[in-house]
């Protein structure tokens, strides 16, 4: 009898390894190939991805030769149609930051900076048709006192109204906060700008950019602070749709102690009653990618883990997309000695993230920049800027088998960010791994 027990259990544990092996063999993430949306003369600043009614991508991205606009260039069914003006001449969109896109079914906001009046304001232009025709430019930024503008940042909410983030100063580039305005009527009005970070425990870092999760009623501020060039990531909420915003909380493990601009924005996601935020953090004397949960209702969070913790390597401009538990991270990095995009993605929740690859054209050579990542329905959704070619490309990934398999390269957590000079550190390592055990 103690025999055969004995065989049953290797039995099942062969069985057990068998389908093991099997998962990882048949696991196969896949690219199509790389496609042009725009190059040369027509532009190929900073693209943004996201996705209208059936699925299909639209993609924006600046034309920073003069005279600078804002294109657009949308899915068909079959490729991307030529790419076209959706601003008007004389609306001079800033070459340094933005534009911002958000979508819901086939209404289409964009948000962005002008130089069109007579300090930096902050512009929107919007359709309900998916991309095919846009409004006359809309004012956002208020006017009264004068003041400048800049760093515009945009969501959605479940009504289909936009939600619109941006830093304001002084004419002379003091008192810099970050401004939070709400509309009602899709973008035809806005409501008061209400101060989002008031409640921090200094002023925002001046010259980060703010993105926006929003959920039900509750929005949520991204935004770092500089409180003496400490630069640590935060995030304020409002419970009452933007009227204020009562709650604040500091999200990094580390002090970043920085006498210079982080250049690289926080951005997040809803993931069930909490949020996945993924940031840039030099705390630790190695610029690297890290990803944070936070819950929704308290602000506190429960982990700091690093996604591809490589030493030495500059690590910048993460972007995060998701549905579920199904999660995608790509950002910017140089551990070829060049810069290039990377993804690191799971099936199956944060303990399960890849290693980070490249996503980008093997047959191009030199540096690529500005990565965007957009998933839904089992389709990655992916673009970046090919320097060397002067072009924008989109590359799309898909699942050649069941989305339930193991991912690739389950990484371990050995590095999280930890601080061997003894420095703020709120969430080990354990702490991290008890709370998947």
């Amino acid at each position: 009898m103690k025999n055969k027990i004995i065989f049953m259990k290797k039995s099942i544990l062969l069985i057990i390894l068998t389908l093991i092996t099997l998962f990882s063999y048949t696991q196969n993430l896949s690219f199509t190939n790389h496609s042009i949306i725009s190059s040369g003369d027509d532009g190929y600043g900073r693209p943004r991805v996201a996705l209208i009614n059936d699925n299909y991508p639209v993609v924006i991205f600046r034309n920073n030769s003069i005279p600078k606009t804002i294109k657009i260039a949308r899915w068909n069914g079959i490729d991307f149609d030529s790419a076209y003006d959706i601003t008007n001449e004389g609306v001079n969109p800033s070459s340094q930051d933005g534009p911002e896109i958000a979508v819901k079914g086939d209404t289409i906001y964009i948000v962005f900076s002008s130089f069109a009046t007579n300090y930096s304001s902050i512009m929107m232009i919007r359709s309900f048709d998916g991309g095919l025709s846009f409004s006359d430019t809309i004012r956002v930024s208020e006017n009264s006192p004068q003041q400048i503008c800049r760093m515009g940042n945009i969501a959605i909410n479940k009504h289909g109204h936009p939600v619109i983030s941006y830093m304001k100063y002084t004419l002379n580039f003091t008192d810099p906060r970050q401004m939070v305005r709400t509309s009602n009527d899709y973008g035809a009005t806005f409501n008061t700008a209400v101060e989002a970070s008031l409640n921090a425990s200094s002023e925002p870092c001046e010259c980060c950019k703010s993105s926006l999760i929003v959920n039900d009623d509750n929005i949520f501020l991204l935004f770092r602070n500089n409180e003496n060039n400490q630069r640590n990531s935060h995030i304020a909420k409002s419970n009452n749709n933007g009227i204020s915003f009562d709650l604040v909380n500091d999200i990094d493990d580390f002090d970043w102690i920085l006498n210079a601009c982080p250049a690289s924005t926080t951005n997040g996601v809803v993931y069930g009653d909490s949020l996945l935020i993924v940031k840039k953090s030099g705390a630790t004397g190695n610029d690297e990618i890290v990803v944070t949960n936070v819950s929704q209702a308290t602000l506190d969070y429960s982990y700091n883990v690093n996604v591809d913790y490589i030493p030495t390597v500059t690590q910048r401009l993460p972007e995060i997309s998701n549905n579920n538990d199904s999660i995608f991270i790509v950002w910017e990095d140089n551990r070829h000695g060049t810069q290039d995009c990377f993804l690191s993605y799971s099936l199956n929740g944060i303990p399960n993230l890849s290693r980070g690859y490249s996503f980008t054209d093997s047959l191009s050579i030199g540096p690529k920049f500005f990565p965007d990542v957009t998933f839904k329905n089992g389709n990655i959704h992916l673009v970046y800027v090919d320097y060397n070619e002067s072009c924008i490309k989109y590359v799309k990934g898909f699942f050649t088998t069941s989305t339930q398999i193991t991912e690739i390269e389950n990484k371990d957590f050995k590095n999280i960010n930890f601080d061997i000079l003894g420095r703020k550190n709120r969430n080990s390592i354990f702490n991290f791994l008890n709370n998947f055990r």
